[in-house]
């Protein structure tokens, strides 16, 4: 039985499982684009959080700055009420230390001192190098013309040269005349001690800006201060909770910037620069972690649902096909499993399971009934074989005497003409040779029909002598040259595997005279282990394409037949170089007739 040809292996694409995975990822497309989607979105979102966070710290600084700012003027509405209440021999006034230790309390404060009404520099914590006056300054006549505290520009020291917020504060006597003018400067320095204490590549610079966006202060040296934002109103920027990308500093880099107010000094803005570069690439890495952590929750979706399919259904799926395989090669008591929750793959399994049931039942009945046919064929092709004996024995015996003898009287005939007449004698003399020549004919034809039906040498001399008088017998009516080679097999076969063996060799003989148009003919039997060989080749045409499986083909269906028989096997196949070969396998001695036949 041919094997069957496996279609669609594991790893082909047309197999199951390279469609399934198809599908398992065609599915999952939706996921994988929704990943993409996610990834952009939380980069989209990253750069939002980060210009919060920056919002929020200029928020948190410009709160901090509030703080600073009145705490000074805190500082000063203090000092002012005990200047007026001290009065000129106040040790505001006459000792510097106090002033220095006061300083030293508030490290917020750069400097702290006390002006005339002209603005000279009467005492001052942090002394000065050189003399100095603060007549033109912004804070000093806004001080003279206001009862409170009043706050002048954000500017750069000369005395320390760090950028400072100053504040004044004018003292009046009785009379309402302004007898002193306190004063104190806010240092500024904690904006470039921010940026130093932040070694990260991304860190902050933390500025002030003006109302046209201008930089008042900023914490370290990249961004000088006077620096333009290019901006119309920097209260805009801070409303629109956003930022905005600038090239700053030196050399120039691109930052984004966001700013927040001070709540109780208008115009004044606190603003955080970010490097843009630093925040393209965290947006870059939530873009790429979003995605990545994404993309592996697909992945193992996909190997998980892939998992499965091959556990729950591929797995099922390939236990099946190779129990049809063994179905198919023969093996009827194949069986497959069907287990419990596999729904529409168990109905499968007991499905084919009750069809093995019935192939096999069907199959037993039809061994059964064509053990019957074979063992009726046996009988019906002993009794004809003992009709074709007993008939050849009869027409050799019964029919071939009485001819012979009928030829015996035909010749004493002319004898019994008198001695004078010689008319009589010649003309019955002719009538009787020519019914003598017609009586030796029919006596060849019936011994010729007896020897067909019936070999008599194929009973007295064995299987091998009968090959040779069948070759000799086609050489002689058909005109070419037969080889027969054949020894006899220990011990001798059977009569009934005699009989097929050389009614197989006559039949293929019969075909390669009337079909095969070939020259010569070997003509082989020999033993080989247990197994009884005999093999026919000739020269000629071949077989044609198709013929074995022809329905008109009866004389192949015969031999086949025959050999099957008696146990053996028959095969056809092309000889070498070109011609027929027919070759016949029997078990010697035979085996049982229900045995299989020998490969």
């Amino acid at each position: 039985m041919a094997r069957p040809q496996r279609h669609g292996a594991s790893g082909s694409p047309s197999s199951l499982r390279s469609r399934l995975l198809f599908l398992i990822c065609l599915a999952t497309l939706p996921a994988l684009l929704f990943a993409v989607y996610a990834a952009d979105r939380e980069r989209e979102a990253a750069w939002r959080r980060t210009e919060r966070e920056a919002l929020h710290q200029a928020r948190v600084m410009a709160r901090e700055h509030l703080h600073q700012i009145q705490g000074a003027r805190s500082l000063l509405s203090w000092l002012a009420e005990r200047l007026a209440r001290e009065g000129p021999g106040s040790p505001l006034l006459r000792e510097p230390e106090f002033l220095a230790a006061l300083l030293a309390g508030h490290p917020q404060l750069a400097n702290v001192g006390v002006l005339s009404p002209q603005g000279e520099v009467l005492v001052s914590a942090y002394p000065s190098p050189h003399a100095s006056t603060w007549r033109d300054h912004p804070a000093f006549r806004a001080a003279l013309d206001s009862p409170g505290p009043v706050a002048g520009t954000y500017s750069v020291s000369p005395i320390f040269g760090r950028p400072t917020l100053n504040h004044a504060l004018a003292v009046r006597g009785a009379a309402g005349e302004v007898t002193e003018v306190l004063f104190s400067g806010l240092d500024l320095a904690w904006l470039s001690d921010l940026a130093r204490n932040d070694p990260s590549p991304g860190a902050p610079t933390l500025m002030l800006l003006d109302r046209h966006g201008r930089v008042l202060a900023a914490g370290g040296d990249e961004i000088p201060t006077g620096t333009s934002l290019g901006v119309d109103d920097a209260t805009a920027l801070s409303r629109g909770g956003g930022g905005i990308v600038r090239r700053l500093g030196s050399p120039p880099q691109e930052r984004l910037v966001v700013a927040a107010p001070l709540q109780d000094l208008e115009g004044v803005f606190v603003a955080v620069a970010l490097r843009h570069e630093a925040v393209v690439g965290w947006s870059r890495d939530a873009f790429l972690r979003t995605l990545l952590g994404l993309g592996l929750i697909t992945l193992f979706t996909i190997g998980a649902a892939f998992v499965a399919a091959e556990v729950g259904v591929l797995r099922a799926l390939r236990a099946l096909a190779d129990t049809v395989r063994r179905l198919g090669r023969g093996d009827y008591s194949v069986r497959a499993d069907a287990p419990e929750g596999y729904g529409e793959l168990g109905a499968l399994a007991r499905a084919f399971n009750a069809m093995a049931d019935d192939l096999q039942r069907r199959h037993g009945e039809a061994r059964r009934a064509q053990a019957r046919l074979r063992a009726l064929a046996r009988r019906a092709q002993t009794a004809r074989e003992e009709e074709a004996a007993r008939i050849s024995r009869e027409l050799h015996d019964e029919i071939g005497q009485l001819l012979t003898s009928l030829k015996i009287d035909l010749a004493r005939l002319p004898a019994r003409c008198g001695p004078g007449d010689v008319g009589c004698a010649e003309a019955l003399g002719k009538d009787c040779e020519e019914l003598g020549a017609r009586i030796v004919a029919a006596l060849d034809f019936v011994r010729r029909i007896s020897s067909e039906l019936r070999p008599p040498v194929l009973d007295r001399l064995g299987l091998c002598e009968a090959l040779r008088w069948l070759g000799r017998e086609v050489e002689a009516r058909g005109g070419l040259e037969v080889r027969v080679r054949a020894r006899d097999p220990k011990p001798a076969p059977a009569p009934d595997v005699a009989v097929a063996l050389f009614r197989i060799a006559q039949e293929a003989l019969t075909n390669v005279v009337r079909h095969a148009r070939a020259r010569r003919v070997a003509v082989r039997l020999e033993m080989r282990g247990d197994v009884l060989h005999l093999r026919i080749a000739d020269d000629g045409c071949g077989l044609p394409p198709g013929i074995q499986a022809a329905s008109h083909a009866l004389g192949l269906a015969g031999m086949r037949e025959r050999a099957a028989l008696v146990g053996g096997r028959l095969r056809l196949g092309p000889a070498r170089g070109r011609g027929t070969l027919v070759r016949v396998a029997v078990p010697h001695p035979p085996v049982a007739r229900h045995a299989n036949p020998p490969r």
